[in-house]
């Protein structure tokens, strides 16, 4: 039988609790989950911190460990079907998942995925895995200069008239995307 302390100390050194945030190392903001809402849809993202390095090796043609794996970076919660660059996206849960430029230099794409998990997304991770689900729309994206540089990943549903404009703001680069009823 186990002594008392022992079974103590390593009941002590068992993983977190589901639910409990890891603390980053000193230094680093806490990587959370952050929601935006719109008229038909809600999107929660993680407030990954601005990684200039990062982000050029993805922008950049390559084989690099971040040009290697697609990024999940955000939930959408559509209440309506919509249409986006003329293709239906159902109503629901789905992933938004950014694609690095590939080594041949096809650039980075941006996808859209139906997926059947509540949720995917975790607090302190920001390398969550891509949930498993049904493509439903993937294009090229590109990212533009943004007027100034956001500590962290900001996604932001803007109204327009018909739907409503998704903008990705990740350091000083942005894209937007027009959803439409």
């Amino acid at each position: 039988m186990l002594p008392a302390l022992f079974v103590t100390l390593i009941l002590s050194q068992a993983a977190p609790a589901p639910g409990d945030t890891p603390n980053p190392p000193e230094g680093k903001p806490k990587v959370t989950i952050h929601k935006a809402e719109g008229p038909d849809a809600q999107v929660f993202y993680l407030s990954i911190p601005w990684g200039p390095n990062t982000f050029a090796a993805m922008e950049s043609p390559g084989e690099g460990f971040y040009n290697r794996r697609s990024w999940p970076f955000a939930r959408l919660q559509t209440k309506t079907a919509l249409k986006l660059d003329g293709i239906e996206i159902p109503a629901g849960n789905l992933a938004l998942v950014f694609h690095p430029n590939t080594p041949d230099n096809a650039g980075m794409s941006l996808e859209v995925r139906r997926i059947h998990v509540p949720e995917f997304l975790e607090e302190g991770n920001a390398m969550t895995r891509t949930p498993e689900g049904e493509t439903v729309w993937r294009a090229p994206v590109r990212f533009d200069t943004a007027a100034g540089t956001a500590p962290a990943l900001k996604v932001e549903i803007l109204p327009e008239t018909g739907g409503f404009r998704l903008k990705v703001q990740y350091g000083d680069r942005w894209t937007s995307k027009e959803f439409l009823r």
